[in-house]
């Protein structure tokens, strides 16, 4: 097994909520994601790539279509199910991702943490 030890935190911030991330913040992810695979493909390690594309899979089938929902009904709220299933998707995203490349160029350490909470506790106060 690998030494997990090696690996700091992953910074969380509970000011940043799931209903806060955006259709680009996933895009920006998904981008630096598929070029990390890229280069690991590209240096020889295909397999890791592919086995990190297929474990990740099952979180990008999730975000596709749930950061679509903006796209889709606008100024709608997004429902409580779906924040939920987009703040555990991204959260296993990140985990991942933080783990392998979070001193790469590229990473973006403001937006791509941890989320807690499916609303902010102001969102939340306010929905029926």
């Amino acid at each position: 097994m690998l030494d997990r030890s090696t690996v700091p935190a992953i910074p969380e911030d509970r000011a940043f909520t799931v209903d806060q991330l955006t259709p680009q913040d996933y895009a920006a992810l998904r981008s630096f994601l598929a070029a990390r695979l890229c280069e690991l493909a590209d240096s020889g390690q295909e397999a890791a790539a592919r086995v990190i594309d297929e474990a990740l899979s099952i979180d990008i089938w999730t975000l596709d279509p749930n950061f679509r929902w903006e796209a889709d009904y606008g100024d709608d709220p997004v429902p409580d199910n779906w924040l939920r299933e987009r703040r555990d998707a991204w959260n296993h995203l990140i985990c991942v991702v933080w783990a392998g490349w979070h001193d790469a160029a590229g990473y973006d350490r403001a937006r791509w943490t941890l989320v807690s909470s499916p609303r902010s506790t102001a969102a939340a106060a306010g929905a029926p």
